[in-house]
C-alpha cells in the first residue's frame, strides 16, 4: 500500500527515468549531489571512493537498499556508490530524516532505495553510447517488458574511462576505472493473485587510485558490488497485503600493489523480511513485520568474529481524519553483538488549506558498530572494542509544503543529536581503538521549489546547515554549511536544452578545523536533438568555466568536461 510524495509525511525526493536521463549525470554522484539535504564528495573521478552526507550525517549513518536489500560494507559501513552504474537504475527515492523504526540500524540520517530498470507495460528496448573526456566510453543494452501476467528485464553496461590523477601533489599519472554491469528481474502475476519477482544487480570494478602513502607505487583494485532479491507478494483478501522477500549482497574488494596482492575485505549479507499491510478502514493502514539480517565478513585483516545475527520485528499506524494525518512507528532490534535496541517516531500532519501542508515529526535512529571498530585486531596493537555500543540520535522536524497552480515548494526545519559517537583515539603512542565518545547536534533548514516560467522548468534546492561537535564547539569535518542547486530545462520543438548549477560553501577536513576546503560553484550545460522518434543525440558541457575546486580536500576533480551520446530507443 504505497503512497505518493504528497501523500507521505517524511520529506521524500523521488528522480524517475525520465529525471535521470534528462539530467545526463553521468553516475550516482554527480545525480544527486545537492539535491536538498544531501552532498556528494569523491576522492578523484569515476570509481574512486564516493562518500554522501545527508542532512550533516556521516555516509554510515545513511542506509542503502537496492530492490529493496541491504548493501554495503559491514567492515567500513559505507556503500560503494561509485560502482553502482546509472545506467542499470530505473527510479531513486531519498527519505530524509530517521527511518530506523522501519529498517533499524544505520538509518539516521535517512534512507536511499536505488530500483533497477523497469517498465509498466509493453517491451522496450534501449541502446546507448557515450564518448567524452579523459578517452571515456559507455555502452548500455536493455531490453524490459510487462505483457499480461509477466514482467522481465534484462540489461548490461560497460564503462571505460582513462581518468586523471587522483590525489594532488602524487603520482601524476591518470587513474582510470572499468565497470561491467548486468541486472535483470522476471516476475510473474498466477491467476489467484500471488505475484513472485526475483531480481540482480551485478557490477564489477577495476579501479585505479593514489595513496598519500606511497606516491611512487602504483596502486589498483578490483571490486564487486551484488545484490539479488526474491519477492513474493498476495493479498488474501481487499485489505490485507503480504510480502515475503528474501535477499543477499556482497560488497568485495581486493588490493594489489605494484600489481602484487595486497589485501581482501569481503562482506556479504543475507536478509528475510516479512511484512503485512491491513487496511483498517477506508482511512488507516497498520503495517507490522519480521526482519533477519545475518552479516558475515572475511579478510586478509584478522577479526575475532566475523558474524553477526539481527532479528527484529516492527510495526507502523498510518492513519487520516478529516484534514489530518498521524503515523506511529517502532521497532524492537535484538543483535547479537550489542543485545537489543528500540527505536520510534511519531509524525503529525495538518492539511491548513487545499494547497498548503503542515507537518511534526520526531524520531529516534542508531547506527550498529561495524567488525571494524567491534572485531578488528592489529598486529600493531590497535585493536577494535567489542563493548562498543550504538550510536544513538534523536530527530525533530518542521516542515511546510506547497503546491499551489504554479508549482511546488516547501521549507523543512530539522535538528538531530546525535551521542555516543564512534572514535578512534590513541590510547598508547601509535595504537587506537574505537571509543564512544562523541556527541554532534545539526541544526538544518532545506528549501526546495518546482516550477515552470516562461516554457521553462526550474528546479531550485537550497540547503542550510550548522553541524557541530558539542564537546569542543567545532565544525563537523566535511560538511558545508551552505549548498544550493539550481536546475533548468526547456524544450524547443524536437530540441532540449538544460544547465545546472551547483555551489556550496567551504568545509573543514580536520576536526580543528584548520585545513580548509574553499568552496565552489560550478555550471553545466545540456543539450539533446531528438533526431527521430527513435534515436536521440545528447551533448553536456561539465564545469564549464573550468573551476579548480575539490569537494574532499588535496583530491582532484576533472575540470572542464565534454561528453556526447547517441540513445536508441525502438518504438
Amino acid at each position: 500500500m504505497s503512497q505518493t510524495v504528497d501523500e507521505t509525511l517524511a520529506s521524500v525526493t523521488v528522480l524517475t527515468r525520465t529525471e535521470i536521463e534528462k539530467s545526463q549525470a553521468r553516475d550516482i554522484t554527480q545525480l544527486l549531489d545537492g539535491i536538498q539535504g544531501l552532498s556528494m564528495s569523491n576522492n578523484g573521478g569515476l570509481g574512486k571512493t564516493t562518500s554522501i552526507r545527508l542532512r550533516g550525517t556521516n555516509s554510515n549513518q545513511v542506509l542503502v537498499l537496492i530492490d529493496g536489500v541491504r548493501i554495503g560494507s559491514a567492515t567500513l559501513g559505507t556503500v560503494s556508490f561509485q560502482d553502482i552504474p546509472l545506467a542499470q537504475v530505473e527510479r531513486i527515492e531519498i527519505v530524509r530524516g530517521p527511518r530506523s523504526q522501519l529498517y533499524g540500524a544505520d538509518a539516521m540520517g535517512g534512507v536511499i532505495q536505488i530500483f533497477t530498470k523497469r517498465v509498466q507495460s509493453g517491451t522496450q528496448i534501449n541502446a546507448d553510447a557515450e564518448y567524452g573526456s579523459h578517452n571515456t566510453r559507455r555502452l548500455a543494452l536493455g531490453v524490459n517488458g510487462s505483457q499480461h501476467n509477466l514482467e522481465y528485464g534484462f540489461n548490461l553496461s560497460d564503462l571505460h574511462t582513462d581518468g586523471f590523477s587522483a590525489l594532488k601533489n602524487n603520482n601524476p599519472d591518470d587513474d582510470g576505472y572499468d565497470n561491467r554491469a548486468f541486472s535483470g528481474h522476471l516476475g510473474y502475476r498466477f491467476s489467484n493473485g500471488l505475484k513472485l519477482t526475483v531480481s540482480a544487480l551485478r557490477a564489477k570494478g577495476e579501479n585505479e587510485y593514489d595513496s598519500a602513502w606511497g606516491p611512487a607505487n602504483f596502486y589498483d583494485s578490483e571490486s564487486i558490488q551484488q545484490s539479488l532479491n526474491g519477492k513474493l507478494e498476495y493479498s488474501p483478501n481487499d485489505i490485507w497485503d503480504i510480502s515475503l522477500s528474501v535477499g543477499e549482497s556482497r560488497d568485495e574488494m581486493t588490493s594489489y600493489v605494484n600489481d602484487v596482492f595486497n589485501s581482501f575485505f569481503n562482506t556479504k549479507r543475507r536478509q528475510f523480511t516479512w511484512q503485512n499491510d491491513v487496511a483498517l478502514g477506508e482511512e488507516s493502514i497498520l503495517t507490522f513485520g519480521f526482519d533477519y539480517l545475518r552479516d558475515e565478513v572475511a579478510g586478509t585483516s584478522n577479526y575475532s568474529v566475523n558474524e553477526r545475527d539481527n532479528k527484529a520485528v516492527f510495526a507502523q499506524y498510518q492513519r487520516e481524519f478529516g484534514r489530518n494525518d498521524i503515523s506511529i512507528g517502532l521497532r524492537h532490534d535484538d543483535n547479537e553483538s550489542f543485545g537489543t535496541y528500540n527505536t520510534g517516531s511519531i509524525s503529525l500532519g495538518r492539511e491548513l488549506t487545499e494547497t498548503l501542508r503542515l507537518v511534526a515529526s520526531y524520531g529516534t535512529g542508531f547506527r550498529a558498530p561495524t567488525f571494524n571498530d567491534l572485531y578488528y585486531q592489529d598486529p600493531w596493537g590497535s585493536n577494535g572494542n567489542p563493548n562498543l555500543t550504538p550510536e544513538e540520535s534523536e530527530s525533530l522536524e518542521l516542515s511546510l509544503r506547497g503546491k499551489p497552480s504554479w508549482g511546488r515548494w516547501n521549507i523543512n526545519l530539522f535538528r538531530t543529536d546525535i551521542d555516543d559517537l564512534i572514535d578512534w583515539v590513541e590510547v598508547a603512542p601509535f595504537t587506537y581503538q574505537p571509543q564512544n565518545i562523541g556527541r554532534a547536534r545539526i541544526n538544518g533548514m532545506e528549501a526546495g521549489v518546482t516550477t515552470e516560467l516562461a516554457g521553462w522548468e526550474i528546479s531550485g534546492n537550497l540547503t542550510l546547515l550548522d553541524p557541530r561537535n558539542r564537546i569542543t564547539g567545532k565544525q563537523l569535518t566535511d560538511r558545508s554549511k551552505r549548498s544550493l542547486r539550481i536546475d533548468i530545462d526547456r524544450a524547443f520543438g524536437r530540441t532540449e536544452v538544460g544547465a545546472t548549477f551547483n555551489a556550496r560553501s567551504h568545509s573543514f577536513s580536520d576536526t580543528d578545523n584548520t585545513l580548509l576546503t574553499d568552496g565552489f560553484g560550478t555550471l553545466d550545460l545540456r543539450v539533446a536533438q531528438h533526431l527521430t522518434s527513435e534515436w536521440t543525440l545528447r551533448g553536456q558541457i561539465s564545469n564549464l568555466f573550468d573551476r579548480d575546486y575539490e569537494t574532499i580536500r588535496t583530491y582532484n576533480t576533472g575540470g572542464r568536461e565534454l561528453f556526447v551520446s547517441l540513445h536508441y530507443v525502438p518504438k
